[in-house]
């Protein structure tokens, strides 16, 4: 620990001017307290390290208080008298005789000296506690500025740290638990959570926190309607509380069997997503914590980064699923599709299993103009897919590969095994189609092939699945002619 640097300077001035107590005092207006900085004195009876509130005080809050200096050549005897005016002693103190207290930079401080050796202080006495008043107010401002120059040290590692850890590619929830711990640190906070809300949506979830968190928690999807975090996320303002009341039921974080502590202090940040989600920054301690300006306004920027990389990553998804699927359907494009046949290819080879890829085809689709706007054909085809999807079986993945053709792996099966239930997607297209249009017929062709009785290979299957396919369309054609 750094050793003190008022205490030489008080001792010097207690052993000058033969003090029975010399006490130099710094001012806490946040919590409007005196904190006793340094102390020499002879008495028993002095108050120890502990906090003076400004309001009781005496003499030390009047000087503090007003500016200006006390310098009493008595006190009365009555030691109840002395303590209200002199609560810096324990249970009061009898005989002395006199007392000089000052301001330091303005109240940042109080000089408090006095003396049981002789009737006030000398006017060469004065003037050296006058002196050294001077003395400490420049250590003040020299320790102010040591402080601030750690400050912004440890508020340059933090944005450092914060920033540090973004590469590509990383992992969200891992990067924002790094960031809210990083947080923690630099305010010196016990707990900090960061909270996820979807759009249009009642619940929120905790997304990371602190490890000290309890479990529980984790993941867990909590009512907006319900506790502080929730407060915030409906209100959409900073929500600071200096101390939580234990006995007011409604001052608990998510919900009230949460483990968390009731009785300290709040810090709730919300924020908006460009993508439309809601974030809230929180932080919890059972103390007190004394934080500057400039580090709440790092919290802040840090919060703004955050959000912007976040914003990037919601970005950068989007532009992939637009590249990748379907923007209308949002089914895999084909690229993406016959990439992910080869995939499931690969498995079924390693685990020595069966699969079956069927295509599905919609004829005559042009038939479609003549009775329907471009527009309703586009919310057909969107309900088509989301029809479609509903009538697959558990593993099944489906893609297009144009605006009336679909294809569908089914692992795991033969084709025999397969036929019954693409017998139903047949049925299905056609009851489709005959309930929504009048006039208009529109069918379902079906192909498939399997693996690995058909090919072991997508270059061996697809030709052959577009081959029956085109038979099948083609002997339905010749069917109606005849």
């Amino acid at each position: 620990m750094p050793p003190n640097p008022y205490q030489s300077l008080v001792s010097l001035l207690s052993n000058a001017v033969e003090a029975y107590t010399a006490a130099f005092f710094i001012t806490d207006l946040k919590d409007r307290t005196l904190r006793l900085a340094a102390v020499q004195s002879l008495s028993r009876h002095l108050l120890d390290n502990r906090p003076l509130p400004l309001e009781e005080g005496g003499i030390i809050s009047q000087v503090q208080k007003m500016g200006q200096v006390v310098h009493m050549n008595k006190l009365q005897e009555g030691s109840s008298t002395i303590a209200a005016t002199l609560p810096l002693y324990r249970e009061g103190e009898s005989h002395i005789k006199g007392l000089f207290a000052m301001p330091v930079a303005e109240g940042a401080g109080v000089l408090y000296v006095d003396t049981k050796y002789q009737w006030g202080f000398s006017d060469k006495n004065m003037k050296l506690i006058q002196e050294m008043a001077q003395v400490l107010e420049s250590l003040m401002a020299k320790e102010a500025g040591h402080e601030q120059q750690k400050d912004s040290a440890r508020i340059l590692d933090f944005c450092r740290q914060v920033k540090q850890p973004v590469a590509e590619p990383f992992d969200v929830e891992e990067y924002t638990t790094h960031f809210v711990e990083e947080c923690a640190r630099l305010l010196e906070m016990e707990y900090a959570f960061l909270a996820l809300r979807d759009p249009d949506d009642d619940l929120y979830q905790l997304f990371a926190a602190t490890p000290n968190t309890p479990r529980s928690l984790s993941h867990q999807h909590f009512l907006i309607k319900h506790g502080l975090l929730g407060h915030a996320f409906q209100t959409q303002k900073p929500l600071h509380i200096a101390r939580l009341n234990p006995h007011a039921s409604e001052h608990f974080l998510f919900s009230p069997s949460e483990g968390l502590p009731h009785h300290g202090m709040l810090w709730a940040i919300p924020a908006n997503l460009a993508s439309g989600h809601q974030i809230v920054l929180a932080f919890l301690s059972r103390d007190t914590a004394p934080w500057s300006k400039a580090q709440q306004e790092a919290i802040l920027h840090a919060l703004q980064f955050y959000q912007l990389l976040l914003d990037k990553l919601f970005l950068k998804e989007e532009c992939r699923h637009l590249k990748h699927n379907d923007p209308l359907t949002g089914l895999p494009k084909p690229v993406i599709f016959e990439r992910r046949l080869d995939q499931f290819l690969k498995s079924a080879l390693q685990h020595s299993l069966p699969l079956t890829l069927a295509l599905i085809q919609f004829n005559p689709w042009p038939m479609l103009l003549t009775g329907a706007t471009p527009k309703q054909i586009r919310r057909l085809q969107k309900d088509l897919v989301e029809s479609l999807k509903g009538y697959l079986i558990q593993d099944a993945s489906v893609g297009q590969l144009a605006e009336n053709r679909f294809a569908i792996i089914l692992p795991g099966l033969t084709a025999e095994q397969a036929k019954g239930h693409l017998s139903q997607l047949a049925q299905f297209g056609e009851d489709f189609f005959s309930s929504r249009l009048k006039g208009i017929r529109i069918r379902p062709h079906l192909a498939w092939v399997s693996f690995p009785q058909d090919g072991t290979r997508s270059d061996e299957l697809w030709p052959l699945a577009y081959h029956r396919l085109y038979a099948s369309s083609r002997s339905e054609r010749h069917a109606g002619n005849t």
